[in-house]
C-alpha cells in the first residue's frame, strides 16, 4: 500500500563510557639543550589520531604533547624549554560496541606530572579521563496517511526534534599581534601559554560562525638586555565553517576542542622583532537540529475491506532545554611553606575537568574542579621563576524540567573569565567565571505503521452485526475508535453526551 512518509534522522546514543588511563614514559633532553637543574612550568594537551571499535572495547592511538620550562645549569641560571610527545595506544573497555561503530572520544588531562631523573632525563606522567560515546544516526520514515481514498484514518500529531547535521570539522585560525611600544624587541621566545575564553558558535548565513577570546602569556629574553620580559594579552578571534541550508530556526550543540597551537615570534614591517604569530587549528564537533511536527497516522480501516496493520516502535527525540549555567568562583590561597615567595604574577591558566554528571529527577548534578596555575617572579636570584597551582572544586544543579532516565544530554565547559589577584608575597585571589554549555533531549517510543496489508471482509461475522446500536462510550473512547469497531463512520453517528447511536455501514 502506498503511504505517506515523513524522514526523520535521529541521532542515537547506544552506549557511552567513562574510564581513565595512565601515561608513563622517559624523555631524553636532546643534545642542543642544557641540563635540567629545575622544572618550573609544565603543560600539556592529547591528540587523538584513530579510533577502532572492536568487541566490547575500543582502541584508541594518539600522542601526548607537552611542554616544559626549566632552569638550566647555566652560570646565569637561564631558563630553557623542550616539547616533546609521548605516542600511546591504549584498548578501553566499552560495552556494546561492534566493529564498525561511530564513537566519539574526548580526552583531557586531569593531572600532568614531569619530574627528573636526572639532568638529562624526564619523567612524563599523565592521568587522563576518557569519555566515550557510540553514536548512530538513523533514519525513521513517519508514517503520515494512506496515499489513496476510502480509508478512514486516525491522526496524532508528535513533536519531534529531527538531526539536520552531525559533522566534526577542522577549523584553522591565525592571528598576528604587535608588541607595545614600551616592550623590548624578542630576542628568544622561551615559553608562552594560550588559553582560550568566551567560546561561542553562531548560525548565520548557512555557516557556523565560531568565536572566541585567546589569552596569551609569553616569556622571552630581551633582545638588547637579554632580560627575561613576561608579557599577557587578550585578543578576538572568529572562523567560520559551512553547514546545510539554514531556516534560521535551529537547535545547535557544538564542542571547540584545540589540536594544534603554535606562537612564534616575527618581524613587524621594520624586520625586528616585535610581532606575536598565533596559528591554530581547532576541532568542531557541532550537532544541528530542527523542531518539527508531523500528524501520524495512527489508526486506520476501511469500510470494503480488511486492513492487516504491521507496527514498530521507534525512539523520537523532543527538545527539554538548551541552556548556559554560569558558576562564579572566588577563593583565596595560600602559598606552601616551602615555595618562594611571589614578586610579580607573570601569567595565569585555567581550566576546568568534570568529575561526575549524575541524573537526578529534573536536571544534573555537575561536579567538577577549576585548575589554575600561575608563573610568577620571585625576589630570589638563583631561582627567579617559580610555579604554583590551585584546585579549586565547585558543584552546580542544572535544572532541566522533564529530565528522565534515559534522557540524552550534551556538554561542554569553558572558563569564561579568570583573574588572578596579588594580595601579598604569599597570599593571591582567584576570582573565575565558568560556562557549562547543556542541550539535553527527551526519548519518546511511538508506535509507527510499517506496512498495511489488505484482505476482503468475513461477510459472515459483517451481517452478524447488528444494523443500529446504542453505545456508551467509555473514558477516552473517541468517536473514530466507536466507529471503527462497529463498522461505521463518524458522519453517521448521533452524539447526545457520552451516549452514541451507531448506523453499520456496508460499501
Amino acid at each position: 500500500m502506498d503511504l505517506n512518509r515523513h524522514i526523520c534522522t535521529q541521532l542515537i546514543e547506544k552506549a557511552k563510557s567513562f574510564s581513565q588511563i595512565t601515561m608513563d614514559d622517559d624523555y631524553i633532553v636532546r643534545d642542543n639543550k642544557p641540563d635540567v637543574v629545575r622544572v618550573i612550568y609544565s603543560k600539556g594537551n592529547v591528540l587523538v589520531e584513530e579510533v577502532k571499535a572492536g568487541n566490547q572495547g575500543l582502541w584508541i592511538t594518539g600522542k601526548l604533547h607537552f611542554s616544559v620550562l626549566y632552569q638550566s645549569d647555566d652560570e646565569n641560571h637561564r631558563l630553557e624549554s623542550i616539547s616533546g610527545e609521548v605516542p600511546f595506544q591504549e584498548k578501553v573497555v566499552m560495552d556494546e560496541v561492534e566493529e564498525g561503530d561511530d564513537v566519539v572520544v574526548y580526552m583531557e588531562i586531569e593531572d600532568l606530572s614531569i619530574g627528573i631523573i636526572n639532568s638529562r632525563k624526564l619523567a612524563i606522567r599523565a592521568v587522563v579521563n576518557v569519555t566515550a560515546r557510540n553514536l548512530e544516526e538513523e533514519d525513521f520514515g513517519l508514517v503520515c496517511g494512506i496515499l489513496a481514498p476510502g480509508y478512514e484514518q486516525k491522526e496524532v500529531e508528535v513533536p519531534m526534534l529531527c538531526l539536520v547535521e552531525n559533522a566534526k570539522n577542522q577549523l584553522r585560525m591565525q592571528k598576528e599581534m604587535l608588541l607595545p611600544n614600551a616592550r623590548s624587541n624578542i630576542g628568544q621566545l622561551t615559553f608562552y601559554q594560550v588559553d582560550f575564553r568566551n567560546e561561542e558558535v553562531l548560525l548565520q548565513d548557512d555557516t557556523a560562525l565560531v568565536k572566541m577570546d585567546a589569552q596569551i602569556w609569553v616569556l622571552y629574553r630581551s633582545e638588547s638586555t637579554g632580560e627575561y620580559e613576561c608579557y599577557e594579552t587578550t585578543v578576538p578571534l572568529s572562523g567560520e565553517i559551512d553547514v546545510d541550508t539554514l531556516r534560521g530556526d535551529e537547535i545547535f550543540w557544538a564542542k571547540i576542542v584545540p589540536l594544534e597551537v603554535e606562537l612564534e615570534p616575527r618581524g613587524d614591517y621594520d624586520g625586528e622583532n616585535r610581532m606575536l604569530g598565533l596559528d591554530m587549528i581547532f576541532s568542531v564537533e557541532i550537532q544541528i537540529y530542527r523542531e518539527e511536527s508531523c500528524q501520524m497516522l495512527q489508526d486506520a480501516y476501511a469500510l470494503d475491506k480488511e486492513l492487516l496493520i504491521e507496527r514498530e516502535h521507534i525512539p523520537i527525540s523532543q527538545l527539554l532545554m538548551k541552556n548556559i549555567s554560569k558558576i562564579r568562583l572566588m577563593e583565596q590561597e595560600q602559598l606552601e611553606l616551602d615555595q618562594q615567595k611571589i614578586l610579580q604574577i607573570c601569567g595565569s591558566s585555567g581550566n576546568v575537568t568534570i568529575d561526575r554528571v549524575q541524573k537526578r529527577e529534573n536536571g544534573l548534578q555537575v561536579e567538577g574542579v577549576l585548575n589554575v596555575h600561575i608563573l610568577y617572579h620571585t625576589a630570589e636570584d638563583t631561582m627567579p621563576y617559580a610555579h604554583t597551582s590551585s584546585h579549586i572544586p565547585f558543584e552546580q544543579f542544572i535544572e532541566v524540567e522533564g529530565f528522565k532516565e534515559n534522557s540524552q544530554y550534551w556538554m561542554s565547559n569553558n572558563v569564561e573569565q579568570l583573574q588572578v589577584n596579588l594580595l601579598d608575597n604569599s597570599e593571591y585571589e582567584v576570582k573565575a567565571l565558568i560556562q557549562i554549555s547543556v542541550l539535553a533531549l527527551n526519548y519518546e517510543y511511538v508506535s509507527n505503521i510499517v506496512d498495511i496489508e489488505e484482505e476482503p471482509l468475513d461477510m459472515e461475522v459483517l451481517q452478524k452485526q447488528p444494523g443500529m446500536i446504542g453505545y456508551v462510550r467509555r473514558e477516552g473512547e473517541d468517536l473514530w475508535d466507536v466507529a471503527k469497531k462497529y463498522h461505521a463512520t463518524t458522519d453517521h453517528m448521533i452524539e447526545i453526551g457520552n451516549k452514541v447511536l451507531v448506523v453499520k455501514q456496508v460499501r
